[in-house]
């Protein structure tokens, strides 16, 4: 399954792997944000994106638009199940082993809010932004560090990192 696939699907296949929810959460939409529908397993999360059908262009270069986004805030759930990403990164582990012999272009820092950035996986299931947009990204399983903090605290994907190199 694919980010851009049915997020509903998504979330019953991750039932049926990790049992019933912790937690089940509804947000509106914003000037900036679909509504969603968030479903959590302590620590795994999924978010199924619910855009107007307005939003959904077709047939050309599109809006990153993903159907559904997994993030991690731990690195085992309720469940215990171990959560990783494919190079096995996981939250808790020191982020500067992460980005170590990443290429400049998958390490990024906020300096606005203190976040630093690497992209631990690339998938090749959603394309992007807009199509040859100019601007160098990077897109995948992305592993953070809050600010003042060592350790990778948060991976999401599909997310993407701006890279200023």
């Amino acid at each position: 399954m694919t980010y851009s696939e049915d997020g509903d699907a998504a979330v019953a296949a991750t039932v049926g792997i990790l049992g019933e929810p912790t937690e089940v959460r509804h947000q509106d939409s914003t000037n900036h944000y679909p509504e969603v529908d968030g479903t959590s397993w302590g620590g795994f999360d999924i978010v199924v994106n619910r855009y107007p059908a307005e939003a959904i262009l077709t047939g050309e270069a599109r809006w990153y638009q993903p159907a559904f986004s997994v993030q991690a805030t731990s690195a085992i759930t309720d469940a215990n199940v171990a959560i990783t990403a494919v190079d096995l990164t996981r939250v808790g582990d020191d982020f500067d082993v992460a980005v170590a012999n990443q290429p400049s272009n998958r390490v990024h820092t906020d300096d606005a809010f203190g976040i630093r950035s690497v992209a631990v996986d690339l998938p090749t299931s959603f394309s992007g932004i807009i199509d040859d947009a100019g601007i160098e990204m990077v897109y995948g399983a992305i592993a953070s560090a809050a600010p003042d903090s060592d350790t990778v605290t948060r991976m999401a994907a599909p997310a993407y990192l701006f890279s200023l190199s």
